[in-house]
C-alpha cells in the first residue's frame, strides 16, 4: 500500500492551504473565549479566577495553529514547520494526558464545561495527527529540538506569569507554580522526596521525553510507510 509519497518530511511541505488549521485555531479560540466567558459570569459570579487563564500547556495549540497561519502568508516555513511540530509532539501529548487525567476540566454540575474539556483536547491530538499526514511537522532530530526549545520558551513566560499574578491568586501555568507541590498525580510525590525545584525540572524533562516519544513513533511510522512504498 503506498503513502505519503514525494514528502521529505522535514516540514517543507507547507504549501497546501491553510484554512483547516487556521480553522482549528479559529475555532479553539471562540471555544477558550466562550469557556472565559461562562467561568467569568456564571461559575465566578463577575469575578476572574488566575487558575483559568489561557495558558498551559494545551492552551499553546490556540495560539500557534493562528501563529503558523501568520507565518505561511509571511512565506516563513522554518517558523511555520517549528510552530507545526510543537502542535504535533507537545499539543497531541497533552490532549491524550488530559483525557487520561480529566479531574481538571470534568464539572459534574456545569456538563457544557465537561463537554467543552473533552472537545478541546479531542482536537488537539486530532489536529497533531493532521499535521502529521499533511507532512507539515518536522521529523527530523533537528526538528524536535528546535520545538522543545519553544517548549522551554513557554514554559518560562508561563513561570513568570505565576509569579506575577500570585497576588492575585493561585496562579500554576504549565502546573509548575514554585508556590506549592504539583497539582498533578505522581509529581506531587517527586515534589515531596526532591523538593519543589527540582520536582519542576522533573516534570519538565517528563514532558520533553513524553513528546520525544510522540515525535518517534510518527517518525517511525513515516519510515515504515516509505520503506512499503519501496516494497
Amino acid at each position: 500500500m503506498i503513502h505519503r509519497t514525494g514528502q521529505s518530511h522535514k516540514g517543507t511541505d507547507q504549501t497546501r492551504p491553510r484554512g483547516p488549521i487556521l480553522g482549528a485555531g479559529l475555532l479553539l479560540l471562540c471555544m477558550e473565549l466562550w469557556k472565559q466567558a461562562f467561568l467569568y459570569l456564571e461559575v465566578f459570579g463577575g469575578h476572574y479566577n488566575v487558575w483559568y487563564l489561557p495558558f498551559q500547556l494545551c492552551s499553546m495549540p490556540m495560539y500557534m495553529a493562528i501563529g503558523w497561519a501568520m507565518a505561511i502568508k509571511r512565506k516563513r516555513t522554518g517558523t511555520a514547520a517549528v510552530l507545526a511540530t510543537f502542535m504535533q509532539d507537545f499539543g497531541l501529548l497533552g490532549g491524550i494526558a488530559a483525557l487520561i487525567v480529566h479531574d481538571g476540566f470534568t464539572w459534574p454540575e456545569h456538563p457544557m464545561l465537561t463537554a467543552h474539556g473533552y472537545i478541546w483536547h479531542v482536537l488537539l491530538i486530532a489536529l497533531g495527527i493532521y499535521l502529521w499526514r499533511t507532512g507539515r511537522s518536522d521529523l527530523s532530530l533537528r526538528g524536535f529540538l528546535r520545538s522543545v526549545g519553544l517548549f522551554m520558551c513557554c514554559a518560562i513566560v508561563a513561570e513568570l506569569i505565576n509569579v506575577a499574578l500570585h497576588g492575585y491568586g493561585d496562579c500554576d501555568m504549565f502546573y509548575i507554580s514554585p508556590y506549592h507541590l504539583s497539582s498533578q498525580p505522581v509529581f506531587r510525590e517527586v515534589d515531596r522526596v526532591l523538593g519543589r525545584p527540582a520536582g519542576i525540572g522533573v516534570y519538565l524533562l517528563c514532558v520533553v521525553l513524553g513528546a520525544g516519544l510522540v515525535h518517534l513513533c510518527f517518525s517511525f511510522n513515516t519510515v515504515r510507510q516509505r520503506f512499503n512504498v519501496l516494497k
